[in-house]
């Protein structure tokens, strides 16, 4: 497969590791040195029949549009535009394309969010149990909390209804006990924690996720782009996981 890369940062690099690895030939390269806003038409993509963009929020959406323009299927790990994923279905109703967006491409969080979601109804029934999430990631990350703790508290707001919002500030003094607390600390070169804490009286149930290689989410980046040729619509790396299980994906 020909593959496009935007954004050729950390994550960048070891998804063209993994993409050579899988035989998958890198036939394009776009950053801030050469925008990808900056090429004049899609045949810049040199015949990419898939583009993996690890880019910047400020620019994301707008690459997004451009992706749909030129009817380009695309693999977008920079997300943050959840406010306009309606009209960006749109854009990809208008172009016949697939767009696969997620936080994280990681099978290992997948797992994780799977495991969490089947004791759901078990804890719904345990009240005793209190959850909580707690994220840690390098120092340069730029948001707070990570998508990937976004996406593992929708399951516990979505299987425990005595917890009913987020709480992701520091509280001073007692919690509201409908909320949902997800804190996180930026330190050092971590590359991503996540910790889902169910704290009961007497012990403590633990879902923990720790990623020691970027490789981890280019792997799945890398498998998203394999996926998505012959596909049309907007998806999530959820839908991908789903139809691995032998279940029907959305889009």
């Amino acid at each position: 497969m020909k593959l496009a890369l935007v954004g050729t940062g950390r994550m960048g690099l070891a998804t063209e590791a993994v993409a050579a690895e899988r035989g998958h030939a890198l036939v394009a390269r776009f950053d801030s040195r050469r925008p990808l806003l900056g090429a004049r038409d899609v045949d810049e993509l040199e015949g990419a029949e898939v583009v993996i963009d690890f880019s910047a929020p400020a620019v994301a959406l707008d690459h997004v549009h451009r992706y749909c323009l030129w009817g380009v299927d695309a693999v977008v790990g920079t997300t943050g535009w959840a406010d306009d994923a309606g009209r960006v279905r749109q854009w990809v109703e208008e172009g016949g394309n697939a767009v696969l967006a997620a936080p994280n491409f990681s099978l290992g969080v997948a797992v994780v969010a799977r495991a969490l979601a089947a004791v759901m109804p078990l804890l719904e029934r345990l009240d005793e149990y209190d959850p909580s999430i707690h994220e840690v990631h390098h120092a340069g990350k730029v948001d707070s909390p990570s998508g990937t703790a976004l996406r593992l508290a929708d399951v516990v707001l979505g299987g425990l209804s005595r917890k009913s919002r987020l709480e992701t500030e520091t509280v001073h003094g007692a919690i509201d006990p409908a909320a949902l607390h997800v804190t996180s600390a930026r330190t050092g070169q971590v590359v991503g924690e996540h910790a889902v804490a169910l704290e009961g009286p007497a012990d403590r149930i633990r879902f923990v996720h720790e990623a020691r290689d970027r490789r981890a989410f280019a792997a799945g980046a890398v498998r998203a782009a394999e996926w998505l040729p012959g596909r049309a619509g907007l998806f999530s790396f959820d839908d991908m996981v789903e139809e691995m299980m032998g279940r029907p994906s959305g889009g």
